[in-house]
């Protein structure tokens, strides 16, 4: 089964790539001639936010913007990259683009842009907004690829990716840090002018807050953790941290219950072994993914929540792991 889903990995990546390729050609001919794809509504005071994988914190940013401001958030995401789950109604309009070229093209046609949020990771695409748009520019950051292995950079994609995620650490007018690695970075980088920075932890959405009233039973224990799962057939060196089977075999094997809610952004192929190890195993159980709106209420049922990251299960740098969220 490793090898079977590790091939099915790599045959979506290379569709994945093959479409960015040929689509960029077209997109990039429609962009040279000046056929522009344009966005459907227009708004005033736009807050214009851009990257590759729509993580969940930014539409609970958006969301709060909409109810303290007069912003009007947008979000503009790569197709593969957006989940739905995580948008939470919040934005004003998407707008999904297919590669470089087709971002380009619905740049030109977005008026009132005030502010561009862009995040990572990854932060190509951000980039790529940040230089063709030249307006007010914030970086929004959990990840630091910049300190995950310090200099030894061994993986081919994040070579390719660092030059991007510093370029916009290096020329922001400001950075909205979800995380302490952000200072870390910063520090190596030494840019001349140091961005202004707002540490804003990761927050709790207070209109989704459950009351845990369920007594607890010694005898039947419910531990549950929500988020990315990894499948076996992934690089331990990057997903260590997140390949959960000897935890569920530790946990389970003392009669204690384990539930997982993989992220909604997770793959299928990823999903594939802990689907089938539910079916073998009484004390786990592995749930579809849950949209934000029901997350709170879906794990407020169970008896303890787990953050379930060892050091040990990683080769990610000693300074990533003391200062990740």
């Amino acid at each position: 089964m490793k090898s079977l889903l590790k091939l099915s990995n790599f045959l979506y990546k290379l569709k994945m790539f093959s479409y960015v390729k040929v689509t960029g050609f077209l997109d990039f001919c429609l962009f040279t001639v000046g056929i522009n794809s344009p966005c459907k509504n227009q708004h005033q005071n736009v807050i214009l936010f851009v990257g590759e994988f729509l993580p969940p914190r930014i539409g609970r940013i958006a969301k709060s913007i909409k109810k303290q401001s007069n912003y009007a958030p947008i979000l503009l995401c790569q197709a593969h990259g957006f989940v739905e789950k995580f948008s939470d109604n919040s934005f004003e309009e998407v707008l999904l683009f297919r590669n470089e070229w087709h971002l380009k093209r619905i740049l030109k046609t977005i008026q009132n842009i005030s502010i561009v949020h862009g995040f990572g990771p990854k932060s190509y695409f951000a980039n790529c907004a940040r230089q063709f748009l030249g307006k007010p520019y914030v970086h929004d950051m959990q990840d630091v690829y910049t300190i995950y292995y310090e200099n030894d950079v061994k993986l081919k994609w994040l070579q390719k990716e660092l030059p991007h995620e510093q370029a916009c650490l290096m020329n922001a007018n400001g950075i909205v840090a979800h995380s302490m690695e952000i200072n870390i970075a910063l520090k190596k980088l030494a840019p001349i002018v140091k961005p202004r920075t707002l540490f804003f932890p990761l927050y709790c959405d207070d209109d989704f807050f459950q009351t845990h009233s369920k007594a607890l039973n010694l005898q039947n224990i419910h531990i549950v953790y929500a988020g990315a799962v990894a499948g076996s057939f992934r690089n331990p060196s990057q997903y260590g941290n997140t390949q959960f089977f000897k935890l569920i075999e530790t946990i389970t094997s003392q009669q204690l219950h384990f539930h997982i809610y993989p992220s909604p952004s997770n793959g299928n192929q990823d999903r594939v072994e802990y689907i089938q190890l539910a079916k073998t195993n009484s004390y786990f159980h592995f749930h579809e993914d849950v949209d934000q709106q029901q997350l709170a209420l879906e794990l407020s049922q169970y008896d303890f929540g787990i953050l379930p990251f060892f050091k040990a299960l990683t080769k990610q740098s000693d300074v990533k792991l003391k200062y990740a969220t």
